[in-house]
């Protein structure tokens, strides 16, 4: 099987690289802007090679896609400024697999469009963090993947728990629903460390609490860290984070559904990035919140 990758940034690298392991073969890539390689993958250099041009990849049989939302997913798919997209350049037969954060409605309607030219595309977006990718433990929420889908295996390369779900879209529903959890769960958890610290708790208390108590959760046992050691890595920048915000909220609009504080938890990652920047990792929200950042804290 010959693979293809549009994608190779931040989380999207790390999973061609471990679908190249897997495989025990070159991945072909083609990206704007060819990824900086870390050690990792420098010593296995061969199982990457690059495309200049997206055209290349029209002997693939699967294309995997992590691009940052689904506007970026069908200029690829569909064509931009006059050049062919992967449903003009890929033959009947060929399958697309989405790792990235879609609108639900739009995997659809693209899945229709494909399906008329005889390719297939399921949506497998992903969740775990960059370090879990690296490891190849991501969780994977596949849509409307069989037990004979040729993608199986490929997902196999990169996940240690793959959730199938029965329709094609229903990754990208779950996706949406996944990470307005997370981006709800770092407003909650930053408000509650702001309060615990303005009012005398330290950093080391408030984690012993909370991580064995009711409030735990993912960000409070990952996290606290990130905030205390405040150094400037990026794990999952603001602007991504009010992106999927702003998926979910767009889902639930076409399902008829007005829920009562995504809009608030949309307003606040708003105000983070105008306050601390939108290409700044996530828990830098904390210094946005409450009264801003005092001595100490």
């Amino acid at each position: 099987m010959e693979i293809g990758f549009l994608g190779a940034g931040k989380m999207g690298l790390p999973i061609c690289w471990n679908i190249a392991r897997k495989l025990e073969r070159p991945v072909l890539v083609h990206d704007l802007q060819p990824p900086n390689l870390p050690p990792e993958a420098q010593a296995e250099v061969r199982l990457l090679r690059f495309a200049a041009d997206m055209a290349e990849l029209k002997d693939c049989d699967l294309v995997v896609l992590c691009l940052p939302d689904s506007k970026a997913v069908s200029a690829v798919v569909e064509g931009r400024d006059g050049k062919p997209g992967l449903i003009d350049i890929l033959r009947h037969g060929c399958s697309i697999l989405d790792c990235g954060s879609s609108i639900p409605s739009e995997t659809l309607r693209l899945a229709g469009r494909l399906a008329d030219r005889g390719i297939m595309l399921n949506d497998a977006p992903v969740s775990g963090g960059l370090a879990r990718a690296w490891k190849a433990e991501l969780t994977v929420m596949a849509g409307g993947v069989g037990d004979d889908n040729p993608v199986l295996p490929i997902l196999e390369g990169f996940a240690s728990k793959i959730v199938r779900l029965e329709n094609v879209g229903d990754g990208h529903v779950m996706k949406a629903a996944n990470n307005y959890l997370l981006a709800a769960n770092i407003v909650s958890f930053a408000e509650a460390l702001r309060f615990a610290r303005t009012a005398g708790i330290s950093f080391e208390k408030f984690g012993e609490v909370v991580n064995s108590s009711s409030g735990a959760s993912y960000v409070s046992a990952n996290k606290l860290e990130t905030v205390r050691r405040d150094d400037d890595s990026v794990s999952f920048t603001s602007a991504l984070i009010a992106k999927d915000v702003r998926n979910f909220i767009d889902s639930c609009d076409r399902l008829g559904l007005s829920l009562p504080m995504v809009g608030n938890v949309l307003d606040v990652w708003e105000t983070a990035i105008e306050t601390v920047g939108g290409d700044v990792d996530s828990m830098k929200i904390y210094h946005s919140i409450g009264r801003g950042r005092l001595n100490g804290a």
